[in-house]
């Protein structure tokens, strides 16, 4: 009976320790996603590229029209075979993404932010079927834009966070 009446105490008064310490939740901030729908993203020409692209629009919920700010993220990609067989033939292939980006501001043209970070991202390389050597290929590619595109977008808003950008008017 004690332990569960501590435990409701410690519960409820958590937030309130919280708020003392001058935590405030991310998506708290006003004018934050309007700051991320006013990027316009621009990605390396690839595959990869793309969903990386695909991603992050519909992440950041981005309008038409002129956008305050230009990210540009350049992807290199370099595929490695792991998982040797008896037979000499790869069974699974290593995608090693270097992602470099770089948040500009694009009245002044000035980079607010940059970022590097590696990415890897593995899949199954089925040397039987062309086709689903292929279809595990996007299938790899989607899942390391993901990965890419969440990290990015969890810096910028880390970024908007902590620099308090006025929203635009």
């Amino acid at each position: 009976m004690i332990r569960k009446a501590l435990l409701a105490f410690a519960l409820l008064s958590a937030p309130l320790s919280l708020s003392g310490c001058g935590f405030t939740p991310v998506y708290a901030q006003k004018g934050l996603p309007g700051e991320l729908a006013n990027i316009d993203v621009i990605t390396t020409d690839s595959r990869t590229g793309y969903f990386v692209r695909q991603n992050l629009v519909s992440g950041f919920k981005t309008l038409e029209g002129q956008k305050r700010y230009r990210l540009s993220v350049k992807l290199d990609e370099k595929r490695y075979d792991i998982g040797i067989g008896v037979n000499d033939i790869a069974l699974r292939t290593e995608i090693s993404t270097s992602v470099q980006y770089s948040l500009i501001e694009t009245a002044t043209r000035k980079v607010l932010t940059r970022g590097y970070f590696v990415d890897t991202t593995t899949y199954d390389a089925n040397a039987q079927s062309p086709y689903a050597g292929v279809a595990a290929q996007k299938d790899g590619q989607q899942r390391a834009a993901t990965a890419i595109g969440e990290r990015i977008r969890s810096e910028l808003v880390l970024f908007f966070h902590d620099k308090k950008v006025a929203p635009a008017s």
